[in-house]
């Protein structure tokens, strides 16, 4: 057996108890309207279900409000659209009749007689038109005036039918003003980032396999990846033995110092090209002089000198040292000593001859070793990210690897190299070698889903965090301590995102919102509410829409005011 009852706008939760707490019926049905005070917070339904339970009844609700709707899923109260009662008694019988149409807010209805049929044969229009007639006919002719008495057509006042037609259009008008103009504010609420720093212990699973079973919420397990990766490269041979001829010549070394200049047996002289030559002897180069006119003179003294090998650069000079006269600094000085003393020759150099041969020298060798075992770590790490993706597809899981070179052990296992290697005339050579490589590997997921739970619940009460705002890429981590023989590592993770203030009047804190703005904005023009609502602490920006477009001010009416999130 059920009974339905309606419920009105403004009645609270209280008043609705009373109503129903005496009702017989098991079966309680509440027609509750939109925006009923009622359905103002869950606790309302919450209470009222739990003391109707007390009185072993069942609470079922029947409206259209979407937050309504809401609010009794959360309660886990049945919510029906409409419904309809076939069967029509009396009050007193055990189902009363009665006739529910869904959102409306009227009293039960209850119709105790049925109206009785009607016997007599009904009068039609066309023999109600017919004795009408019949009956002026006979007014005319003097037979009877009783017909003509009923049927009298009287012409209707003209002046009162404008009035009545006037007092139409301006009720319309009224009507019209009052209830049909709206306004749309679309708010795009103010945000702020948030971070939280969460201490994470990662276990390995074969060695915590009693920790992991215990679920803690900050535990993750990991396991150990292990790859072999080998490489066979091929490298240059960088050093060259000389086995040519050095240019020599004769330079006019150039002083405008006061004191003699000693310069050492070797000293480098270099042309803008690179290209070193070496004095064979050291040389004292006297100071500059001053005759009895006053007029300064340079100190000069001619040495000879030979090509290095090799220039600046590191390539063979041999004929490339052949150059005509030319201006020469000395590297060794400062730039200041380089404008006191230098070098220039009058006559080209001669003798050059290139010939060279590349030879493996024990820095090639070492040079090769180092570049190998880079770039097998470089690979290893590579083998380990692609044997993970291999293991996720087949278990499907979601691994990752920690990306941090202190889990990330190389081992070289192999280096293979020629005996006779060093000291041997080549232009290349090539190295073998083989590493092992161990990294960690955890579940992402897991972490992920623990971080964006830990920061959802550091939030303002009134704020929400942007979903898309917690991305993988703002994760970030920092080592604690490492316990090789447990298996366990004590990582800082720490996350960010953007929290917003709530505008969705789905959620209790974006209807509490949402009422508020409504109560302060009615009446006001469009600049006063958008001034008042720009400067409340929750919105960062706000636009308002009203329709029609010509009208100037917000609606009086609050339901004529809807508040929405700005898009973008």
């Amino acid at each position: 057996m059920r009974k339905v009852v309606y419920i009105e706008i403004d009645e609270e939760v209280t008043a609705v108890y009373d109503r129903v707490k005496r009702v017989k019926q098991k079966d309680i049905y509440l027609v509750v309207p939109r925006k009923a005070i009622l359905f103002q917070s869950v606790v309302n339904l919450r209470i009222l279900k739990s003391k109707l339970e007390k009185d072993k009844k069942n609470l079922h609700l029947v409206t259209t409000d979407r937050i309504g709707i809401h609010l009794a899923e959360q309660a886990g109260i049945p919510v029906y659209h409409n419904i309809e009662v076939e069967e029509i008694k009396a009050p007193n019988q055990d189902t009363p009749k009665m006739r529910i149409e869904p959102i409306q807010a009227r009293r039960n209805e209850v119709l105790k007689d049925l109206p009785k049929r009607v016997m007599e044969k009904k009068i039609t229009i066309g023999e109600l038109i017919k004795e009408y007639r019949k009956g002026s006919k006979k007014t005319k002719k003097g037979v009877s005036t009783e017909l003509a008495g009923v049927y009298n057509y009287v012409r209707p006042n003209r002046k009162f039918m404008g009035f009545i037609l006037a007092l139409s259009v301006g009720l319309f008008l009224v009507i019209t003003y009052i209830a049909l103009p709206g306004a749309t504010v679309y708010v795009k609420p103010k945000f702020d980032n948030i971070d939280y720093t969460v201490n994470i212990t990662m276990a390995d699973n074969r060695k915590n396999q009693t920790l992991l079973s215990q679920n803690k919420p900050h535990v993750i397990a990991s396991e150990e990846i292990m790859t072999v990766t080998k490489q066979t490269k091929v490298f240059n041979t960088t050093s060259k033995r000389f086995d040519g001829v050095n240019a020599q010549g004769f330079i006019t070394i150039i002083s405008n110092s006061k004191d003699e200049w000693p310069l050492k047996k070797e000293t480098r002289f270099q042309t803008e090209d690179g290209l070193v030559f070496r004095i064979k002897e050291g040389v004292f180069v006297p100071p500059k002089s001053i005759d009895e006119e006053g007029v300064e003179s340079p100190g000069t003294y001619t040495a000879a000198v030979e090509a290095d090998p090799f220039d600046l650069y590191d390539h063979p000079i041999g004929e490339r040292g052949n150059i005509g006269p030319s201006k020469f600094i000395i590297p060794g000085l400062s730039e200041f000593n380089q404008k006191l003393l230098w070098g220039e020759s009058n006559d080209s150099m001669e003798g050059g001859v290139t010939r060279y041969q590349r030879v493996v020298e024990e820095e090639d060798i070492e040079s090769a070793k180092k570049q190998i075992q880079d770039n097998l770590t470089l690979m290893a790490r590579e083998d380990l990210n692609t044997h993970i993706e291999d293991m996720n597809r087949l278990n499907h899981t979601n691994l990752e690897l920690m990306d941090d070179q202190r889990y990330l052990k190389t081992d070289l296992q192999e280096l293979r190299i020629s005996d006779d290697l060093e000291g041997s005339l080549r232009d290349k050579f090539e190295i073998f070698a083989q590493v092992e490589a161990k990294g960690v590997a955890y579940d992402f997921d897991q972490l992920f889903a623990i971080l964006k739970k830990e920061l959802k619940t550091r939030t303002h009460p009134d704020m929400q965090i942007r979903d898309d705002s917690i991305r993988p890429e703002s994760i970030s981590f920092e080592h604690v301590e490492e316990d090789e023989v447990l298996g366990q590592i004590k990582i800082t993770v720490t996350i960010k995102g953007i929290q917003e203030f709530v505008i969705d009047s789905s959620l209790q804190a974006g209807l509490r919102f949402s009422n508020k703005v409504k109560e302060r904005v009615v009446g006001l023009s469009v600049e006063e509410a958008e001034s008042y609502i720009g400067n409340l602490p929750e919105v960062n920006e706000v636009e308002i829409k009203l329709w029609p477009i010509w009208l100037s001010k917000i609606p009086r009416i609050s339901d004529n005011i809807e508040v929405k999130l700005m898009e973008n």
